[in-house]
């Protein structure tokens, strides 16, 4: 089905596309021609808008539009969660790291060479760690 910028657009005409784009399962080219729809029809959009009792969120609904943006939002904070709590516990095993030295070389009085050995940190560090 082609979309111009002159064809007419409503409601029941975007729920129909939709459903049949949907179809083909191919996610990527929904998102394209969906967009490319929306930005040939802006115009039309707005009248369809202001002629019915629908608000801008409500035909978002309607197509699943929003839900698709809902869903990316999630699957984008799952990530940004995931990269943030990686980043998080490799700061953590750091600090555990260098209190591990500390101890090895204040309390047991370990070489530095063994410590940079046990907990890879180099010897440079490790020096500034003797009390």
């Amino acid at each position: 089905m082609k979309v111009n910028a002159d064809d007419e657009l409503n409601v029941e005409r975007i729920n129909r596309i939709t459903a049949e784009i949907a179809k083909a399962g191919k996610e990527a080219r929904i998102k394209a021609y969906l967009d490319a729809i929306v930005r040939a029809n802006v115009n039309v959009i707005e009248e369809v808008i202001r002629m019915s009792d629908l608000t801008l969120e409500q035909v978002l609904e309607r197509t699943g539009l929003i839900a698709k943006w809902e869903a990316r939002g999630r699957a984008e904070g799952r990530a940004e969660g995931k990269a943030e709590g990686e980043a998080r516990e490799a700061r953590a095993e750091e600090r555990v790291k260098r209190e591990v030295a500390k101890k090895l070389i204040n309390n047991i009085g370990l070489p530095l060479e063994q410590v940079a050995q046990v907990t890879g940190l180099d010897i440079g560090t490790l020096r500034q760690y003797r009390e």
